[in-house]
């Protein structure tokens, strides 16, 4: 794939549920190196100051959770912002996440794509798999197979997502014709292939 996910996304050490559409796709974080996710607060927060992104990543996660401070989605949705302006693909999943929640932020589905999209451009499957099912969500079946199609490729980054990518590309491909499903291929390909972030790519935009 032309495009891998970055380092920094690799050492936040992260995984991800994959719960139905109503709970998008989250980030959990593990054990950090370094341990940002025990560091104090004072700490945490200079380090986010002063522009560390993965310091900005742990204290959003933690006004997200609610841990050593108050729940604050508003705070969460900003740090996780400075975090993903930098290109930190798991903050970019978490913005698009909370954008198609309403969480810390109104609601906006066209910026949870964008975000989703950048994300998925590193090769975080996460992100794809979020798309596909926002369009699955939407019944856009044709758009759902383009992303659970990619979401499935070689070079993605979790394993557990391509395999239910791959499930659901088995149960779409009963609804599509073969040619919306080549179709879709096609489309997923053309995406990979572009530098342009911020395009979904998806038929209902061409």
């Amino acid at each position: 794939m032309k495009h891998t996910l970055t380092a920094l996304a690799l050492s936040l050490g992260l995984t991800a549920s994959i719960p139905a559409w109503a709970d998008l796709t989250s980030l959990t974080p593990e054990v950090p190196k370094p341990s940002f996710a025990t560091m104090s607060l004072t700490d945490l927060q200079a380090a986010a100051q002063a522009g560390d992104v993965r310091a900005q990543f742990f204290l959003a996660t933690r006004y997200k959770l609610g841990q050593g401070v108050p729940q604050d989605m508003q705070q969460a949705f900003a740090w996780y912002k400075k975090a993903a302006d930098q290109g930190a693909a798991p903050a970019q999943l978490n913005i698009g996440q909370m954008y198609a929640q309403g969480k810390g932020v109104a609601q906006n589905i066209d910026q949870a794509k964008v975000w989703f999209g950048k994300a998925a451009k590193q090769g975080d499957n996460r992100a794809s798999y979020n798309l596909a099912l926002i369009e699955e969500r939407d019944q856009n079946l044709a758009d759902a197979y383009q992303w659970y199609d990619l979401s499935a490729r070689d070079g993605m980054l979790d394993a557990r997502i391509k395999d239910k990518a791959q499930g659901k590309i088995r149960t779409l491909a009963a609804n599509l014709s073969p040619q919306d499903i080549q179709d879709a291929k096609n489309r997923a390909d053309r995406w990979i292939q572009t530098d342009d972030a911020n395009s979904t790519g998806n038929s209902s935009n061409k």
